[in-house]
C-alpha cells in the first residue's frame, strides 16, 4: 500500500449527446483546486462513456458532438503536473451510438432480473468486430501519452454467458452446444480471458509499469479465473444503494490475500452514480473511508464530472475532510499481519458465505479467509454448498488431526451421500420440508427453551458416534398448494420423533442448516445466539474481544512486528433505511468499550495514537485488558510489546 495510491476519485462523464457546452468551462486551475482540496494522489478520468463518445480527438471512436478540444489530455496533464496519478477510462461492453448501428453486436444474455443495465444496450466483446474497436482504443489512448499511469476498463462483465449469434457460432467452431449452460459459460470465460489478456498485452506494450483493473466482475471474489489479469482490485460498492455496508469485509479480506493492492470505492452520491446535487454528508464519507482501512483497502470515491467541465469543489471539500482522517490513521492500518485465528472458506453459496461473515462481524469476530493455508488458523468455518476438492479434503482432515477445529453446514463438504470428514454423524438426504425448528440438548441462557424456527429446511442426518448438540424437529406436514393453515409456516408436531440438527465429534461439529443464509436473509439475533453457541462448544478463543461495541461496530487487528505492536482498529454506525436508501446519518458516540487481548506477548503499553492518550492495562488469566473510555465512528488502539 505504501507505493500505491490509497487517495484517489473514481471520476465518470457519462454524457448525453444532445447535451451542449460539453467542457466548456472546464479549467486546470479549477481541476489541480479539486484535487489539492480533497487531497488526492490519484484520480481516474475518461477517454470513452457509456453514451459512446470520445473526449478526444479520434480516429477509430466518435468525439462527443458538442466537445471542441482535448478534454481527456487536458485532465490527465493537470493531475500529473501537481503530482497525481491519473488513470484512464474506457467503457469497454456499452456503447450506445454503436449499438443503434450495429445490432448484430447485440449481447444476448438469458434473463436474470438485474436491472443494473436495463438502461443500456450490452454488446458483445466475443464479437471480433467490436473487440477490435475497443482493442483499437486501447492503443490510440496508450500511443496518445508519454505518461500514462494506468487504464480503468468498465463493463467488462465476467458473469453470464452470452448467446448471440456469434457467441453460438463460435461454440459450434469450438465443438461446444450453446444448450448446455456449462459450455456457453466454458466458451464465454475462455473469450473473456482473451479479450483481457489483449488489452493487458496492448498497455503493457506502450507502458510496461502502468496499472490495469477490468470493472463489472474483476473484483468479484468468487471469479478468480479473471484476476490474474488485473494490476489491482477496486471493489465498486454503493452501499448506500446496491452494496450495503457488509459487503466489503468479505471481499477486502480475500483480495488482502492476493498479494495485490486493493482499493474499496464508494462514491460521493447519496444514493447511486451520476446523482448531480446528491451529496452524502462529511460523517458519511468519513465512517465509509474508516470502514475501508479498517480492513487494509486503499480508498476510492466516485463523483461525476458536470457536463460542462466544472468540478464541483463542494464534494472534493467533503472527501478531503475524509482523507485527511485516513492520512492520521493510515500508519495504524497499513502494513501489517491479520492476527485473526479464525479461518472462512469462501468457495461455496455465495448467499451463505455473505451471511456467515455477517454473523462473524456482528458478533465482533475476526476472521480472514482460509482458502489456501489452513495452518494459519485454530478453526475454520465452511459454508453451505462447499464441494472441495481431494486436495483440499484432505488439508482439511490432516488441519483436524494436527489439532484444528471445524464447524460445517448444510451441504458442504459432501461427496454423494458421505462426509469428507468424520463429524460422528451419516448423511440421510436433502431438506423433507420447507422449514423446520431445532431446539439444543443442554440448555442455553441466549436461546429459548422451546423450538427455534429455521427459515430454511435443514439436511437429514443421524448420529453415530458423535455428541447430538441440537435436535431437529419438522413440521405436521409439508406445505403446498392444497394443504397449508393461515401461518406463515406449519406449525412443529410435538408428537414426532425429534431428529439431528448438529452433532460433534471432537474438534468437529456439523450443523444440518445453512445457518449463513438464514441469518443473511432474515439476521434474527437468536440465530447468532445459535452459531455462537456451536462456537464456544468448539472451544475457540480469538486474538482479542470487544465488548460494549454493539452489534453495529466493526473491529480488525493487525500485528506490525517491525514497530513491536498491534494496532485494532474499531468503527461504529448504525445504517439507517430511509425508503430506497441505507445511509449512515447519526455518528453517536458510545463509551467504555472493553477490549481483551488473547495473546503470547505482554503488553507494556496501550494508548490511543489520535490522541496521546495512554490506557490502563488490566492483566489475568482472561488476558490483557484496557477500556476505551470513549469512540465516535473510528477509534485506533496501539499495544505495544
Amino acid at each position: 500500500m505504501k507505493k500505491f495510491p490509497y487517495k484517489q476519485v473514481h471520476l465518470d462523464f457519462h454524457t448525453w449527446g444532445q447535451i451542449p457546452g460539453v467542457g466548456k468551462n472546464f479549467s486546470k486551475e479549477n481541476f489541480q483546486n479539486a484535487l489539492r482540496e480533497a487531497g488526492l494522489d490519484s484520480i481516474t478520468v475518461f477517454a470513452k462513456c457509456h453514451m459512446g463518445y470520445c473526449y478526444y480527438p479520434s480516429k477509430y471512436g466518435k468525439m462527443h458532438p458538442n466537445l471542441d478540444f482535448d478534454l481527456t489530455k487536458a485532465m490527465v496533464e493537470a493531475a500529473q503536473e501537481i503530482g497525481v496519478r491519473a488513470p484512464v477510462y474506457i467503457t469497454a461492453a456499452i456503447n450506445e451510438e454503436n449499438a443503434a448501428e450495429h445490432p448484430e453486436w447485440h449481447a444476448k444474455r438469458k434473463i436474470d432480473g438485474d436491472s443494473r443495465w436495463s438502461e443500456f444496450t450490452l454488446l458483445c466483446l466475443n464479437n471480433d468486430a467490436w473487440a477490435q474497436h475497443i482493442f483499437r482504443l486501447t492503443e490510440e489512448v496508450c500511443q496518445k501519452f508519454k505518461k500514462l499511469d494506468g487504464l480503468f476498463f468498465d463493463i467488462v462483465l465476467v458473469d453470464k454467458a452470452c448467446y448471440c449469434d456469434t457467441c453460438k457460432a463460435g461454440m459450434a467452431k469450438m465443438g461446444l452446444d450453446y444448450t448446455k449452460e456449462e459450455d456457453a459459460q466454458a466458451y464465454y470465460t475462455l473469450k473473456r480471458k482473451e479479450f483481457l489478456n489483449k488489452c493487458r498485452s496492448i498497455l503493457k506494450r506502450y507502458h510496461p509499469e502502468a496499472t490495469i483493473f477490468f470493472n463489472s466482475g474483476g473484483a468479484a471474489w468468487d471469479r478468480p479465473e479473471y484476476h490474474e489479469y488485473s494490476t489491482h482490485f477496486e471493489m465498486e460498492d454503493l452501499p448506500t444503494s446496491w452494496g450495503g455496508y457488509d459487503r466489503l469485509p468479505m471481499r477486502a479480506k480475500f483480495f488482502a490475500k492476493s498479494g495485490k493492492p486493493y482499493l474499496a470505492m464508494t462514491g460521493k452520491f447519496h444514493l447511486n452514480w451520476g446523482e448531480f446535487g446528491g451529496y452524502k454528508h462529511p460523517d458519511a464519507i468519513k465512517y465509509e473511508i474508516s470502514s475501508m482501512a479498517l480492513y487494509g483497502a486503499g480508498c476510492s470515491v466516485g463523483d461525476h464530472m458536470h457536463p460542462d467541465g466544472v468540478m464541483d469543489l463542494a464534494t472534493y471539500r467533503n472527501i478531503g475532510e475524509a482523507y485527511r482522517y485516513l492520512e492520521q490513521i493510515a500508519p495504524y492500518c497499513y502494513g501489517g499481519e491479520p492476527t485473526a485465528r479464525l479461518g472462512l472458506y469462501p468457495y461455496a453459496d455465495k448467499i451463505d458465505t455473505q451471511g456467515l461473515a455477517n454473523l462473524l462481524l456482528s458478533s465482533q469476530i475476526e476472521f480472514e479467509i482460509a482458502d489456501r493455508d489452513f495452518s494459519e488458523f485454530d478453526l475454520i468455518v465452511v459454508p453451505d454448498g462447499a464441494k472441495v476438492s481431494e486436495d483440499t479434503s484432505k488439508r482439511l482432515n490432516d488441519f483436524v488431526a494436527g489439532g484444528g477445529k471445524l464447524l460445517f453446514f448444510a451441504s458442504s463438504l459432501l461427496k454423494g451421500s458421505n462426509f469428507l470428514v468424520d463429524a460422528g454423524a451419516k448423511y440421510l438426504g436433502e431438506p423433507d420440508f420447507d422449514c423446520d425448528f431445532i431446539r439444543t440438548v443442554a440448555k442455553v441462557s441466549e436461546l429459548p427453551d422451546a423450538p427455534l424456527l429455521c427459515y430454511y429446511c435443514g439436511h437429514r442426518i443421524e448420529a453415530t458416534d458423535g455428541k447430538v448438540l441440537t435436535n431437529r424437529i419438522t413440521s405436521y406436514f409439508r406445505k403446498s398448494d392444497k394443504v397449508f393453515c393461515d401461518y406463515r409456516h406449519i406449525p412443529y408436531d410435538k408428537e414426532k420423533e425429534m431428529g439431528v440438527a448438529a452433532v460433534q465429534k471432537g474438534n468437529i461439529i456439523y450443523s444440518c442448516h445453512p445457518l449463513g443464509s438464514i441469518y443473511g436473509q432474515y439476521g434474527s439475533l437468536y440465530h447468532r445466539h445459535y452459531f455462537l453457541y456451536l462456537l464456544n462448544t468448539l472451544g475457540y478463543t480469538p486474538a482479542f474481544e470487544v465488548k460494549g461495541l454493539g452489534s453495529a461496530g466493526r473491529s480488525t487487528m493487525i500485528e506490525q512486528p517491525e514497530q513491536n505492536r498491534y494496532c485494532l482498529n474499531m468503527v461504529y454506525g448504525i445504517p439507517t433505511n430511509h425508503g430506497k436508501a441505507e445511509v449512515i446519518e447519526d455518528l453517536f458516540p458510545i463509551y467504555n468499550v472493553e477490549i481483551t487481548l488473547h495473546v503470547s506477548k505482554d503488553i507494556k503499553r496501550a494508548y490511543l495514537p489520535l490522541t496521546g492518550e495512554t490506557l490502563t492495562i488490566t492483566k489475568s488469566a482472561d488476558g490483557q485488558s484496557v477500556t476505551v473510555p470513549k469512540l465516535q465512528c473510528h477509534a485506533s488502539v496501539v499495544f505495544e510489546y
